[in-house]
């Protein structure tokens, strides 16, 4: 499980099959899957654009690139109402299926990108009781 940098990189990993033996992987809040549409739509915010900024790597670190029809392990995807963060999270879930993984998105746009991190783990928290059941009924 990871959270904004952190998704993007347990996102990056478990697409790339750095994480064998890994029965699930939990996506909290990134719009780092796929920076070339993010380029294109607008989205480069400073903060990619200052760590992203040679081109040229781009592929080396960008989970979208690695999905290419092998199955990954089943995937939780939550995103927050900050900007674009609804729109990214939905590209990339869509690409999984075909590739035979079973995803489940989470629709967070009650949260902030801090909040939907922050009230993770808290008693009555809408996100976390979506993937505990997401949790048990994928490995369970």
């Amino acid at each position: 499980m990871g959270h904004s940098a952190g998704c993007h990189l347990i996102a990056l990993t478990g697409m790339r099959g750095g994480l064998p033996g890994i029965a699930a992987l939990i996506l909290d809040d990134t719009r780092a899957y796929d920076l070339a549409a993010l380029a294109r739509n607008g989205g480069m915010v400073r903060a990619y654009a200052r760590v992203f900024s040679d081109t040229s790597q781009w592929a080396a670190f960008l989970p979208a690139v690695y999905v290419d029809g092998h199955k990954y392990p089943p995937t939780f995807i939550a995103y927050s109402r900050a900007p674009g963060r609804g729109e990214d999270s939905k590209a990339f879930a869509e690409r999984l299926p075909a590739a035979g993984t079973e995803v489940t998105l989470f629709d967070g746009s009650a949260y902030t990108h801090m909040s939907i991190n922050h009230d993770f783990g808290e008693d009555r928290d809408a996100l976390t009781a979506a993937a505990l059941a997401f949790l048990k009924s994928t490995v369970g």
